[in-house]
């Protein structure tokens, strides 16, 4: 008899960091069941003024609507003037499924949760927002 292990129950874990810097964590298998709790969490920690860093270091699976609600996060941030990174250890599950979807190309990715956070706290110049809209825009 083989042992199969049962998926994890999905969770959305959210710590909120001084400096304006809140990370969200996703934890075991999200796909259209949790999408609109990953949004409307990413939404929140947008419209409270925060950076969101999204860690999907203990993601198991993403499908689709995850990957597409990444998508919108990096919109919305742009919207609120805010930043959105994701940390992504090399190691991650759905590091494929994000390099097969572009999403790599599309949000700034991190290995490690201080670099992730660093990087949405850096000031940034005209010249950096003026490329993100351009290429936003081609997307």
């Amino acid at each position: 008899m083989t042992n199969l292990a049962l998926p994890s129950e999905p969770e959305v874990r959210v710590a909120g960091l001084p400096g304006e810097t809140a990370v969200i964590s996703l934890l075991g298998e999200h796909d259209i069941a949790t999408a609109w709790e990953v949004r409307n969490v990413i939404a929140c920690a947008l419209k409270q003024g925060t950076h969101p860093v999204v860690d999907l270091s203990e993601t198991e699976f993403i499908d689709s609507t995850i990957i597409h609600v990444l998508f919108e996060s990096k919109q919305l941030a742009q919207e609120h003037g805010r930043r959105v990174s994701l940390q992504l250890p090399a190691d991650a599950r759905v590091r494929r499924a994000l390099e097969i979807t572009g999403m790599l190309d599309v949000l700034p990715v991190y290995g490690t949760r201080a670099e992730a956070i660093d990087a949405v706290r850096q000031p940034r110049d005209n010249n950096t927002e003026r490329r993100e809209r351009w290429r936003s825009s081609w997307l």
